[in-house]
């Protein structure tokens, strides 16, 4: 099957996604992990660090929604950054995705995935095509 949207389309899509990612009074959060990522909202692994994020949690443009961190996260665990979980304001799971470093080709880009307790993560990039 063969599915091409226009970008109208995808922009209604991620705007869906973006007041989704809102919902609830507090901010939504971005939740890395080390190990293997679970099928979807399967049980987690070892939280490495949460990065909140913006309210409004990213923009739209040009059928590409970009989130948006409001600070840094402080580093739980020491471990190599593999997958991340999404959580909405309200604290329900948006969505699972992989995790890079600048290199890679993730959903979510840190500088670097190897982390170190007491540090700091930023977030580099997360965009949703």
């Amino acid at each position: 099957m063969i599915l091409s949207v226009s970008q109208a389309h995808q922009n209604a899509r991620h705007a869906g996604s973006l007041a989704h990612l809102d919902a609830g009074s507090s901010p939504a959060k971005i939740r890395i992990f080390a190990g293997v990522q679970p099928a979807p909202a399967g049980p987690e692994t070892e939280l490495l660090v949460q990065i909140e994020l913006t309210k409004p949690a990213g923009t739209v443009t040009e059928g590409v929604l970009t989130l948006t961190a409001s600070t840094f996260g402080l580093i739980a665990k020491t471990g190599q950054a593999t997958w991340a979980r999404v959580m909405t304001g309200a604290g329900e799971i948006a969505f699972d995705c992989d995790v890079s470093d600048l290199a890679g080709d993730a959903v979510i880009k840190l500088e670097k995935t190897q982390l170190y307790e007491g540090g700091k993560a930023f977030l580099t990039s997360a965009v949703l095509g």
